[in-house]
């Protein structure tokens, strides 16, 4: 461990001056695109390990607007202190999709994945989901200001 991992700040700190990434070794053929999977982001957040950090991702439920939505817990833990950073993601899934183990345990493993990278401020590329999100590129349209006309005074 680091000399300087007395607080869970400089242990944070320690950690990302290593700025560690997690690799693309996941292949989306749909999308022709490549991501980090959700074991390399793992790998990638457990070299905080030599810094006194560690962590754990369960499952919740919590309650938004009267409404229980079951969401990620990541929770970053700094073991020579006990001091904790949470932080959740929900579990996004159609209505129609509620009921399929597969959907469901694909979108905790996204949820994971990002929730992950983002507590450890892993950097994080385009990937499938994001990509399958974006609407279709439209080109930029330049408007040029035209110096002809008299500019009024006032």
């Amino acid at each position: 461990m680091s000399n300087n991992n007395e607080t869970f700040d400089t242990a944070m700190l320690e950690f990302q001056k290593l700025a560690v990434k997690a690799s693309k070794d996941g292949k989306n053929p749909h999308f022709k695109s490549s991501y980090s999977t959700l074991e390399e982001v793992i790998s990638a957040a457990r070299q905080a390990n030599q810094f006194g950090l560690y962590f754990m991702q369960p499952l919740d439920m919590i309650v938004v607007a009267d409404q229980p939505v079951q969401v990620v817990s990541t929770i970053i833990t700094h073991a020579p202190t006990g001091t904790s950073r949470k932080s959740v993601c929900p579990i996004r899934l159609g209505e129609n999709e509620k009921n399929n183990p597969q959907k469901m345990g694909s979108a905790i493993t996204y949820a994971k994945r990002y929730s992950l990278q983002a507590a450890f401020g892993l950097p994080s590329e385009d990937d499938d989901g994001n990509e399958a999100s974006r609407p279709a590129k439209k080109p930029a349209t330049v408007v040029k200001p035209d110096y002809d006309d008299e500019i009024p005074s006032f």
